[in-house]
């Protein structure tokens, strides 16, 4: 006899965050904004304040409401990253999961390349050659935590934020698909390598120097080329 279990199952105070967050969206609550106190919003709810004391207290735990003293409780804009930060452990990841991640990571890099010359200055260049030829004595390929240097400094140069607190998420999980999946990424850099395509740090960087946009786009793409046979083979 087989029977379907429903794991998604619905608390009361799964249904209270729920109204909470939409009573925010109604009345067009911003951050600084306060909410009702506990009694009013438990009356405008219809619950009791224990179960709405467990709902707020989540709230709180997502940074979305915070309680100050005789201001009550204020609504706070959240840290987007916390929640997928805390999620983001390697070895609880599917294959698929990683594979998706690795893609997500190869359309970042391609797609930030207008931002990064927009934003670069000569500081930038002075800090990126600074890195290069720090790795320069290294053997090829890189370890990730040096490729990390690298694309750090890249994703910063663009200005946004977001995208640098998201490398530092996912690189555990690029180690981990370093290390699991090397026989993967070995044949190609070593066709790029017998081709003369290979693509380093220090051919990058020279694109940036020079400021060569396109010469750096299409860099880019083959210095990924290993993580996007690999992410193709998967599809």
């Amino acid at each position: 006899m087989n029977f379907d279990i429903d794991t998604r199952t619905v608390t009361l105070v799964d249904k209270v965050e729920s109204s909470i967050l939409d009573y925010i969206k109604k009345n067009e609550l911003r951050p600084g904004n306060s909410l009702p106190n506990e009694i009013e919003l438990a009356i405008e709810l219809g619950i009791s304040r224990n179960v709405l004391r467990e709902a707020l207290s989540r709230l709180r735990m997502l940074g979305i409401i915070q309680s100050r003293t005789k201001r009550g409780i204020i609504i706070q804009e959240p840290s987007l990253l916390t929640g997928f930060e805390r999620a983001v452990e390697p070895y609880l990841l599917s294959e698929n999961t990683v594979v998706e991640m690795m893609g997500m990571r190869i359309i970042i890099e391609n797609g930030l390349v207008d931002f990064l010359f927009e934003n670069l200055t000569d500081q930038h260049i002075l800090e990126l050659e600074s890195i290069v030829y720090s790795q320069e004595s290294k053997l090829y390929p890189l370890t990730v935590e040096q490729e990390t240097v690298f694309h750090k400094k890249i994703y910063e140069i663009t200005g946004n934020n977001f995208m640098v607190q998201f490398q530092q998420i996912i690189q555990p999980v690029l180690e981990v698909a370093n290390k699991d999946y090397q026989s993967s990424f070995a044949p190609v850099n070593e066709r790029l390598l017998k081709e003369g395509r290979m693509v380093t740090h220090k051919e990058l960087f020279l694109f940036i120097k020079n400021r060569d946009l396109e010469g750096y786009r299409n860099a880019i793409k083959l210095h990924l080329l290993p993580y996007i046979e690999f992410v193709k083979s998967r599809s």
